[in-house]
């Protein structure tokens, strides 16, 4: 294993299935969650630049990001950066950019409203919507994987479930 101390439920994909700005995105919010903003930026930067995100998206990754850390907000699961296998939350991460590219900040911003309070969601969607700009300036666009179908109420099937159904 890769060291991340809760198991939590897998997405159906792994980081072998990701396009390379998506994996890049996803390296760079395992890295910021394990050292924060200053230990994680240098190695974003790079990990970005390789991927063709230009670096004017640090800044509202980092807003984004920084949503997670005020007062009321779940943190959602994330793994460890070397682990190739994908949390269901961060599938709807990178799921919630794909949305906003494609014009859907209302899926977004349900996607998000698990993990953060009111005041936090409005600046996490502005955030999304500002980074999916600067993608779709670079020509990055992200794949709709729908992650929503994974996510249930409470009372529903399990994720499990849901994603092996999908199979």
């Amino acid at each position: 294993m890769c060291g991340t101390v809760e198991e939590g439920r897998y997405s159906p994909w792994t980081v072998a299935d990701l396009t390379t700005a998506e994996r890049a995105l996803l390296t760079g919010v395992r890295q910021w969650f394990r050292a924060g903003t200053a230990g994680a930026m240098a190695s974003m930067r790079i990990g970005l630049n390789v991927a063709g995100v230009p670096n004017t998206a640090l800044l509202p990754l980092f807003a984004l990001l920084g949503t997670f850390a005020v007062a009321g907000a779940r943190r959602p699961e994330i793994r460890c950066p070397a682990c190739s296998r994908i949390s269901i939350d961060e599938a709807a991460l990178l799921d919630s950019l794909a949305a906003v590219q494609s014009g859907d900040a209302e899926m977004a911003a349900q996607l998000f409203d698990r993990w953060l309070p009111p005041v936090a969601l409005l600046m996490a969607t502005d955030a999304m919507v500002e980074l999916g700009g600067i993608l779709d300036g670079a020509r990055i666009f992200l794949p709709r994987r729908r992650v929503a179908r994974l996510v249930t109420p409470a009372n529903g099937p399990t994720m499990g479930d849901m994603a092996m159904a999908a199979e």
